[in-house]
């Protein structure tokens, strides 16, 4: 009998539950921590810092554009991982990893020259913007904008064979490690920046070029952290992780045929969130691109937080089903739904309550149009306290469900509705009561969380996820 199966019982659902999704958390939350203390840093550069967090926010919206359907494809690293360590299968969890790591350096390979197209691809979708507003907002921020576009989608052979390593060692439930190299990332991300944004200790005063820099040099620091430990000896004897050759066409294979739709899905709810964001809202202009970009920092460590809760869904959910634990593995994600509700639930609170003063720490009171921004972005933070529970039930019930391998009806739903909703109803909000402002298109695009959420519990609740059988085809040990 395997380890899995041997100590099945030892913790309860909620324990098992924190004791993965912690560490995993904070690991999800090292781009986010990154951005996060990037812009606080420039919006305090003087009275142009809240337009480059505007800058640095949109270019690296953009960036992750590409990059996106690579990322969501290579999460069910997560998932194979974990249903082979359920079923006691170690060395195939090292095989499905390297096939991920060959996967992300060509995706890499192919995406990293849009670096050289920055210039065009910010200047046309500032026509766009035009087009869709009627009016000239005007691009003093492009070349800024493409400066660090150009950053974010070149160290894409930096974060890709990262997101597959930390794929793996949440599959196999050491979430510290990720968490570990995450810190370490993040403290030299911080000093960086504080040198080279603000030209400290004898550093030159570089502004969002210095912002480029610390971040892409943050980030090999933590694959290169990461890849030391799985490569280590001790991994390798476990789960086979130095055996390239072992790798065959089937795990590669697997993992397109199950993680395009989670890519897909991730292309499909990025790609209308930043045209919702750099389009429809940047049509009211400069001041209310500002605003959304200083409330959507905060949306981002209300729910990152959550999508660690989802990645330990997805990996308990995969064991216990490897396991043949199918009983476990809806316990399990019930007590994700609860602990990602609960935390989700007082970010709302706070976002409602203390919604001035939180916006006020990325706006410079010097800076032009200083009181709209900061009015604006308050009331973007009021329909973010509304949605917020729903978007947790979301990412956690996504998490569970591709676990189990149920990528494909995510999708769909994921595709119809952030179009429908997002684009389509912020159009009509741009269209047709402008005088609304950019308010407008929030309140669709929370209405697209809302029903979101509602209906992956739908989807979870049925019960359809078990009757999948993803290991049923692999070969024998």
């Amino acid at each position: 009998m395997n380890q899995v199966n041997d100590k099945i019982e030892s913790r309860g659902s909620a324990a098992e539950v924190l004791a993965m999704s912690w560490p995993a958390s904070m690991g999800m939350l090292n781009r986010t921590i990154m951005q996060f203390v990037d812009g606080v840093i420039l919006a305090h550069t003087g009275p142009e810092g809240a337009g480059l967090v505007a800058a640095q926010f949109l270019g690296t919206l953009v960036a992750l554009i590409p990059e996106s359907l690579a990322t969501g494809t290579l999460t069910v690293v997560n998932t194979y991982v974990s249903q082979n360590l359920g079923a006691g299968r170690l060395k195939h969890c090292g095989r499905y990893a390297l096939a991920g790591l060959l996967l992300a350096l060509i995706v890499a390979a192919c995406v990293a020259p849009l670096a050289f197209f920055n210039q065009p691809i910010m200047q046309g979708i500032h026509r766009l913007q035009d087009a869709v507003g009627g009016r000239e907002t005007g691009g003093e921020l492009v070349g800024m904008e493409a400066m660090y576009f150009a950053f974010m989608v070149g160290s894409i052979v930096l974060t890709l064979p990262t997101r597959v390593l930390e794929q793996f060692f949440y599959g196999i439930n050491q979430p510290m490690r990720v968490f570990t190299a995450s810190i370490i990332a993040n403290v030299f991300n911080f000093a960086a920046n504080y040198c080279l944004v603000l030209g400290k200790f004898g550093f030159p005063k570089l502004g969002l070029l210095g912002s480029g820099i610390g971040t892409v040099c943050a980030w090999g620091l933590q694959l290169a952290i990461l890849s030391g430990m799985f490569f280590s000896r001790r991994l390798h004897e476990r789960f086979g992780t130095r055996g390239w050759l072992s790798v065959k066409a089937r795990e590669i294979v697997d993992l397109l045929k199950i993680g395009y739709p989670a890519g897909v899905q991730f292309v499909n709810d990025l790609l209308p969130w930043t045209i919702f964001t750099s389009i429809l809202v940047a049509s009211f202009g400069p001041g209310h691109l500002e605003a959304t970009t200083v409330a959507m920092r905060y949306m981002s460590l209300s729910f990152m937080p959550v999508v660690g809760v989802g990645v330990a869904a997805t990996a308990l959910v995969g064991k216990y089903i490897g396991a043949g634990r199918i009983d476990l593995a809806r316990r399990r994600a019930h007590a994700a739904l609860l602990i990602g509700m609960a935390y989700m639930g007082l970010c709302g609170l706070a976002f409602l309550i203390f919604r001035y003063p939180l916006v006020k720490l990325f706006v410079n009171p010097a800076g032009p149009e200083a009181a709209q921004i900061i009015h604006n972005a308050s009331l973007v933070m009021i329909c973010a306290a509304l949605f917020q529970m729903f978007d947790a039930m979301g990412i956690v019930y996504v998490g569970a469900l591709r676990g189990s391998g149920d990528t494909l009806w995510p999708m769909i739903a994921t595709t119809t509705l952030s179009w429908g909703f997002t684009v389509g109803g912020g159009w009509l909000m741009v269209r047709y009561v402008p005088q609304w402002t950019s308010v407008g298109p929030w309140i669709t695009a929370s209405l697209y969380v809302i029903v979101l959420g509602i209906l992956m519990a739908v989807r979870f609740e049925g019960g359809s996820w078990q009757k999948i059988r993803l290991l049923e085809r692999a070969e024998k040990d």
